[in-house]
Order: structure tokens, then C-alpha cells, then sequence
């Protein structure tokens, strides 16, 4: 709608996964580098951790796309069913014929079968799993017995967990201890700093086509900043509207005011304030609890004054 007006080729800021946007800070530079790393070097278990937008997903959308034949893989973006489902989805995805296969035992047969023909040329598999975090426990114990699949010097099949930071919590739990012990390579993605964001977003103007990167102004970016806490999903659901709001109202440049309002329109604060309300109402019931057991015990005390 705001193409035109703006003078773009494309819109700027879909929250899409697309490579050709992909912006590499130096954070997603040192992630992919640990990605690439891991594939190279063939290590069993990797662990990506980072906030909701942060661009994990589409950092693994690079590294595919920077993947040559020598590299199998299969990739889960919803990790939500049982564990048939899941090991009947990663032969599926690997291309492995299962129309003959009755129970659970022929798919783990033909999976390791898969795994070392491709060991004998000197091809490696990865199961790669996007929002690991969502995973049930019976699951990421499977995955874990999955890359039990080897021979005596050599893992058949390699492991990619992408996750919000609740999966670290939960490879810290005593019964995945196992599986924390195999991890070898682990990085947590960190949002944009101020300065990444303002790179950020001219670095997707750019890229849609734009001969004005200064749409947004630099108090603009600063708030998109302050708003978005530098998560790159948020800064491209603020820029996108911001940018239909200025279309609406015919203004060619993106202001701070557009910014606030924008925001205010699409219910998101800044970080910071969204903690400071959790911890004004944990304090808050904190309070009325000691207040509660307080009056308790004085209507205690005061009942048993009242009978003697």
C-alpha cells in the first residue's frame, strides 16, 4: 500500500524469514559462525538460545541456504506431536521410503540403514529443531537416544535445538543431564544494540529498494529502539505500521511521534516498564497476602481475648 508513496520495491520490514534481509549483527554473525562450526566439524549436539524474534529462525534459514550436497537435513519448525510422529516426519524429510513400514522398530531400522549409507559417502545428516523449547520431555529424550545412532568413532546423526531462553532451563533439569553432557557447541542470541538497530533498519530500507534511508528520523529509530527493546520481529512490526501511519497521513518522513503512537496503537511497551509493572504487582500481592495472614491473626487473637 505504502510502496509508492515511500518509493520502495518492496516492503521493507515483513517479519518473514527472508534471507535476502537477513541483517547480521555482530551477535547473529558469531551464532551462524557457531552453526557453520558445528557443521563442519560434525558435533553432536548444538543449543541456539534466544529471546522470541530475536532471529533464530532465520538464521537457520541462511545456514541452509549456505549448505552444500554434502549435508543432509532434516528440519523441524513444530515440535509438537508424539514420538512415532515425530521419527515417521524426520524419515519423511530425510526421503526415506516408509510405505512398507509397519511399526515403530522398520523406521528405526530404515533410519539407521539412511544414516550409513550416507556415512559411507562421506555425507552428514542433522536433524535440525526450531522451537525446541516446546518440546515434551518424553520427545527430547528421544531425539537424545536418536544420536545413539553411530559407529564406533563417528555420530551418524547431528542434533540443532533452537530455543527460547526456557530451554536452557530445561536441559538443566537432572533427568537431561545426559543430553547436556553431549552438547558441544552453545551460543545465546542477544537483541540489537542502539546502534544495530539504526544499521538495522537502513539496512532494510536498503534492500527494499529505498533511495531515502532516512525515512525514519534519528529520534524516530530511538524510540523504535526504546519500544522494541532491539528484537528485530518488533522493530519490523513497528517500522511496517509506522510506515502505513505516515502513508495515511501523507507525511514522508517517520517521526517520534508516529513511533509513540504507533505503539500505543499495537499494545507494545518498552521492556523495561513491562518489568517494572510485573514487579510493582508481585510487590503489590505480596502485600495483600501479608496483609491477609495479618488480619488473620489478629481475628485469631481477638476471638480467643473475646472467650476467656
Amino acid at each position: 500500500m505504502y510502496k509508492k508513496f515511500y518509493g520502495f520495491k518492496a516492503r521493507p520490514f515483513e517479519i518473514t524469514p527472508d534471507p535476502f534481509y537477513v541483517y547480521l549483527s555482530e551477535a547473529h554473525q558469531e551464532a551462524l559462525a557457531s552453526l557453520q562450526y558445528a557443521i563442519q566439524e560434525g558435533k553432536g549436539f548444538s543449543v541456539i538460545t534466544g529471546e522470541a524474534g530475536t532471529g533464530k529462525t532465520t538464521l537457520v534459514h541462511k545456514l541452509l541456504g549456505n549448505l552444500d550436497g554434502r549435508v543432509r537435513t532434516s528440519y523441524i519448525f513444530n515440535p509438537l506431536m508424539d514420538r512415532d510422529d515425530f521419527l515417521l516426519f524426520v524419515c519423511k524429510d530425510l526421503g526415506i521410503d516408509t510405505s512398507a513400514m509397519k511399526s515403530r522398530g522398520d523406521n528405526i531400522a530404515a533410519l539407521h540403514n539412511f544414516l550409513l549409507s550416507c556415512f559411507a559417502r562421506h555425507e552428514k545428516v542433522f536433524l535440525i529443531i526450531d522451537e525446541a523449547h516446546c518440546m515434551e520431555p518424553e520427545l527430547l529424550q528421544e531425539v537424545r537416544l536418536m544420536t545413539n545412532l553411530e559407529t564406533a568413532k563417528h555420530k551418524l546423526l547431528h542434533v540443532i535445538l533452537l530455543g527460547q531462553p526456557e530451554l536452557t532451563q530445561i536441559l538443566n533439569k537432572t533427568e537431561f543431564r545426559p543430553l547436556k553432557q553431549r552438547i558441544t557447541v552453545r551460543y545465546h542470541l542477544s537483541p540489537l544494540d542502539l546502534d544495530e538497530t539504526k544499521q538495522y533498519v537502513s539496512y532494510r530500507l536498503k534492500r527494499a529498494g529505498s533511495r531515502n534511508i532516512t525515512v525514519f528520523t534519528n529520534s524516530a529509530v530511538k524510540e523504535i529502539y526504546r519500544f522494541s527493546g532491539g528484537i528485530p520481529r518488533l522493530i519490523n512490526i513497528i517500522c511496517d505500521n509506522a510506515l502505513l501511519t505516515g502513508f495515511s497521513s501523507e507525511q514522508k518522513r517517520i517521526n517520534r511521534e508516529i513511533i509513540r503512537k504507533t505503539a500505543k496503537e499495537m499494545d507494545i511497551s518498552p521492556p523495561g516498564k513491562s518489568k517494572i509493572k510485573k514487579i510493582i504487582l508481585r510487590t503489590a500481592l505480596a502485600a495483600a497476602i501479608l496483609l491477609l495472614v495479618l488480619l488473620s491473626a489478629f481475628a485469631v487473637q481477638f476471638h480467643l481475648a473475646y472467650w476467656r
